[in-house]
């Protein structure tokens, strides 16, 4: 088993990772369809599943951090969102290699990220009511969400530029929140040193 402070340092790297990665995601997206090339596409693509990978050690550090407290939901939505980081992952993969349509990729994406938002939910438990993890990190992971459901509302109602503005303040969030967790992450590396 790998040691506390070499998981933590880890996983704050690929927090980090994360963080690019998902900037990379949505310049491709926004260059895809602002009629840039059909290149960009794939790059989202292909982003995005990077993201999903870098998630997975961020979301093993958070189980060995919070854990030993908080009994068996934790690990259960710690393994959900490892299954939902790989299939989301896999499954953008398969759609840049052609192995699934588009419409395919709707269902490995939308499966595969419903336990990641669930640990994000987990995020900001164990951040603000519980205290587990810093509050630097709960809020965020809580905008994060209250993001998303404001955004999916809109778009709901319409796909124009007030959609786009919603689903960038989303990506800012997400930014947010991976950077304050890789930073606590970084922290909790140092403390174990």
């Amino acid at each position: 088993m790998v040691d506390d402070g070499t998981l933590y340092r880890f996983a704050g790297m690929a927090g980090i990772v994360a963080v690019i990665a998902l900037v990379v995601s949505a310049i491709a997206l926004g260059l895809f369809f602002g009629g840039a090339g059909a290149v960009f596409g794939p790059v989202n693509d292909v982003a995005i599943a990077i993201v999903m990978v870098a998630l997975i050690l961020p979301i093993i550090a958070v189980d060995r951090v919070a854990s030993p407290g908080v009994g068996a939901w934790l690990r259960v939505v710690t393994v959900a969102a490892i299954a939902g980081a790989c299939l989301a992952a896999v499954g953008q993969l398969l759609l840049v290699a052609g192995v699934i349509s588009l419409e395919t990729s709707y269902v490995t994406g939308g499966l595969g990220i419903i336990p990641v938002l669930a640990w994000i939910l987990a995020c900001f438990v164990l951040s603000v009511p519980m205290g587990v993890l810093p509050a630097s990190t709960g809020w965020p992971a809580g905008a994060v969400l209250l993001g998303i459901v404001i955004a999916s509302v809109i778009t709901a109602a319409t796909s124009g530029p007030l959609a786009w503005v919603a689903w960038t303040l989303v990506v800012l969030a997400l930014v947010w929140w991976l950077a304050a967790l890789a930073g606590s992450l970084f922290g909790r590396a140092e403390l174990t040193v």
